[in-house]
């Protein structure tokens, strides 16, 4: 008798702590569930904010008198759009061969954080240690500084940042041990 009570009592046990885990991994997949469906929504929200930004580029003013109507349209010149985008053009083998020269100058944050680049590559602030084209045309780095290290990306002017809204007529660098979470922690070149 007394083996058949204990017994029972190891199954009422063991059938109440299988429910209890029934119940937390249905809660934890529902949880997971959410949070992607939330994290879906806002990059899209995002990325649509992005493209808005990326497609006002012409200025129209206007101005009446009188007499006549002049409309007025502020266009950069064809050699001025082709000087701008040469000086922005990253020449990414270049860089993957060691030559660092399109990225040269200091690269600040909205948070007052720079980065400084010469022809060798960083100034100060680590060394560049493997280089590698990313698989949506950033570049990428690893960077060791002491004994720590860190990840740096650059994005090319037009290639849009998941998630941040940028300037994408400017070339961008990101950097750290984790992924930006704001656009002040988005690097642009400053001179």
């Amino acid at each position: 008798m007394k083996i058949g009570k204990g017994i029972n009592w190891i199954l009422i046990l063991l059938s109440c702590l299988i429910a209890i885990v029934l119940i937390s991994f249905m809660f934890f997949f529902n949880h997971k569930k959410q949070d992607a469906e939330v994290v879906n929504t806002h990059t899209t929200e995002q990325v649509s904010t992005t493209s808005t930004t990326a497609t006002s580029t012409t200025t129209t003013s206007s101005t009446t008198t009188q007499d006549s109507v002049t409309t007025t349209e502020e266009k950069p010149s064809r050699q001025e759009e082709k000087t701008n985008a040469e000086s922005q053009k990253i020449d990414e083998q270049a860089i993957l061969n060691g030559d660092f020269s399109t990225l040269v100058g200091t690269w600040r944050n909205g948070l007052g954080q720079e980065f400084t680049f010469d022809k060798n590559g960083l100034v100060n602030s680590g060394n560049i240690e493997k280089k590698s084209m990313g698989s949506h045309g950033t570049i990428e780095f690893s960077i060791r500084d002491g004994i720590s290290g860190y990840g740096m990306s650059i994005y090319p002017a037009g290639l849009i940042m998941p998630g941040l809204d940028t300037d994408l007529t400017k070339n961008r660098l990101i950097a750290g041990q984790a992924a930006p979470t704001s656009s002040e922690q988005v690097f642009y070149k400053v001179d």
